[in-house]
């Protein structure tokens, strides 16, 4: 009997962790609101992504909330929106793979697009270290550009955890884990396949808050974008 009450004893005390740790993450806050803003290349603002929590549950070991992000230009002008989600359990946290896609340079805004996609999350580990590697992730879309049949397929590999380094913004500073990693972004329309848009990228990932930084650079080594956390609201 003794045992079984400290076997119970235990496992109530790893859920409570659990679920605190869960709780501190900003994401998984009731209407909490993100600002992350977008730059080219050269550092310039290009657009101003704002991501709104509208509902915190239960998942299974822990916490889920299901977000809305609206992508503004620098003069207030809405380009796109979408939904998300963002999981945290035990193991770690889970970031929908559409909250995590690159800008593609030189997209045409005056096409309109309409897309489905199925749920795909890339996962962050509760414990992480330096020199470890991180699971690859994949993410598709089909539907229709202007009334052509179109789909997009997005693959992070090469996922590896370089170190630890501070990041401060307007927003605040964090103690991140620098992750760096490799993306490939590929298109087809009306069955013709583009030519892949290939990446590599740094990003810096705040336990407790998510990722606060991206810098990508195409693949003569030249920058392509970056972003930042520079606006939360609670």
């Amino acid at each position: 009997m003794r045992k079984l009450l400290l076997a119970l004893a235990l496992c109530c005390t790893t859920l409570y962790a659990v679920s605190q740790d869960c709780k501190s993450y900003f994401l998984l806050l009731n209407n909490a609101e993100v600002e992350m803003t977008v730059y080219d290349g050269k550092g310039v603002v290009t657009a101003i992504n704002k991501i709104k929590i509208d509902e915190v549950s239960n998942a299974a070991g822990g916490l889920q909330s299901s977000l809305t992000t609206t992508m503004t230009d620098k003069k207030g002008k809405v380009m796109n929106s979408g939904k998300g989600k963002f999981r945290c359990n035990g193991d770690g946290i889970d970031i929908d793979m559409q909250m995590a896609m690159p800008a593609m340079p030189g997209a045409n805004k005056d096409t309109k697009a309409s897309m489905k996609s199925s749920e795909s999350f890339i996962n962050y580990p509760a414990k992480m270290a330096e020199g470890q590697s991180l699971p690859d992730a994949k993410f598709k879309m089909e539907g229709d550009a202007s009334g052509a049949p179109m789909s997009m397929e997005y693959t992070v590999t090469d996922r590896k955890v370089e170190g630890k380094e501070d990041v401060t913004s307007p927003a605040g500073t964090w103690s991140c884990y620098k992750i760096t990693f490799s993306g490939s972004l590929q298109m087809q329309m009306m069955g013709m396949k583009m030519p892949p848009f290939a990446i590599t990228g740094t990003e810096w990932f705040a336990p407790g808050f998510g990722v606060v930084k991206t810098e990508t650079t195409d693949k003569r080594g030249k920058a392509a974008g970056s972003t930042l956390i520079t606006g939360l609201k609670k």
